[in-house]
């Protein structure tokens, strides 16, 4: 019987976590543009996504290229939501 139990727990502990969205942590932060006037800009960077999450998907692949860049911010510019969805962003430099 505690086997079972245990079982039980353990499935739905499991099935929980696989359902849950979570974001997770990035080195680069999200910024207006009048939070930035005292960074330099050095690149622009442009995501794109498809499907159900079209607009995530494609900020997160911004992200991911500016992260990449050693970006500390980014401001977005441009979202376009046909398909595919597309966004454009400055990445920022900000020494702090």
């Amino acid at each position: 019987m505690f086997r079972f139990v245990l079982a039980v727990l353990c499935a739905g502990l499991l099935s929980g976590c696989a359902t849950e969205d979570f974001e997770l942590y990035h080195r680069i932060n999200e910024a207006y543009d009048f939070e930035v006037t005292h960074c330099d800009s050095f690149a622009m960077v442009t995501g794109f996504g498809r499907g159900d999450n079209a607009l995530a998907e494609a900020k997160l692949s911004a992200i991911k290229q500016g992260e990449e860049l050693k970006g500390t911010h980014i401001v977005w510019l441009q979202s376009d939501l046909g398909e595919p969805t597309k966004v454009v962003a400055v990445i920022y430099k900000c020494l702090m």
